[in-house]
């Protein structure tokens, strides 16, 4: 369970068209924030890995699974936006991480259990990376890479070729700084709008548990765990993910327009 950008959004915005968030997430509140990283700060220090067998660690993942499957494919058929066969795999791995890659692809490592209090926790897990494929981040984060990469070496290649102009080593100065402005672009176009992605990957599982009848409270300890193990208070520019405590605001929020809403999803963007 990525990103901003190296310059600032609006060059973001146009340097990789855009993709972030499918619906209107809420905004996060002074309030809200201030609570969540005075929760965290007083959580302790990094959390305790269980002890498990290999057969109590998948029973519970595939209990967690079981439990929040139909309604996330009911999710996914409901956005019809982005890929909804998943191929699950889990991973013996022990650190605390999941993720989401193409044609489908959904891991979640061991550690992830280990790490977790309940079976809650690692339905929120499941039904986040599901959320990302729900959304289409992926492909749309491919596609960032790809034009960022592309506008990028043709932006330095231009500026490299203007620099060595009547050098005996233009053609070797040009292809320099293209490749570094594809590298550059690249990097820009995998974490622009990331972040917003994210929230929305959690929006989206806090639908799918709701749906489930998950109790979204006992789940919500997963995203106090995580704050602790990563230790970071402020989200900064180049994060691929939200800290621990904007995300636990965001999660909060959410968690309090999908209970009014009764489990609807909220407006596109």
């Amino acid at each position: 369970m990525k990103r901003r950008t190296f310059f600032a959004l609006g060059g973001a915005c146009a340097l990789c068209g855009c993709a972030g968030a499918v619906h209107q997430l809420p905004q996060i509140s002074d309030n809200n924030l201030s609570l969540a990283q005075s929760e965290v700060q007083g959580a302790g220090g990094p959390p305790a890995r269980r002890v498990l067998t290999d057969e109590e660690a998948g029973d519970m993942m595939r209990s967690a699974l079981a439990r929040i499957r139909p309604p996330a494919d009911q999710l996914c058929a409901e956005m019809n936006v982005g890929v909804c066969q998943w191929n699950i795999r889990a991973s013996a791995n022990r650190s605390m991480n999941a993720g989401a890659g193409p044609n489908g692809l959904i891991f979640i490592n061991r550690g992830v259990v280990e790490y977790a209090a309940n079976e809650e926790e690692v339905c929120l897990v499941f039904a986040h990376e599901i959320g990302h494929q729900a959304a289409n981040h992926v492909a749309n984060n491919q596609r960032n890479q790809a034009t960022g990469a592309l506008i990028g070496a043709v932006l330095m290649g231009a500026v490299g070729a203007a620099a060595s102009y009547r050098s005996p080593y233009a053609g070797t100065v040009t292809r320099s700084a293209a490749d570094t402005g594809a590298a550059v672009g690249r990097s820009i176009g995998r974490i622009s709008f990331s972040k917003e992605q994210e929230r929305e990957a959690d929006y989206l599982a806090a639908v799918i548990l709701y749906r489930s009848n998950v109790d979204l409270d006992k789940a919500r300890g997963m995203l106090v765990t995580l704050a602790r193990a990563t230790g970071r208070r402020d989200t900064g520019l180049l994060d691929t993910h939200p800290a621990g405590p904007e995300r636990i605001a965001a999660w909060d929020q959410a968690v309090a327009q999908i209970r009014a809403s009764k489990g609807a999803l909220p407006a596109r963007a």
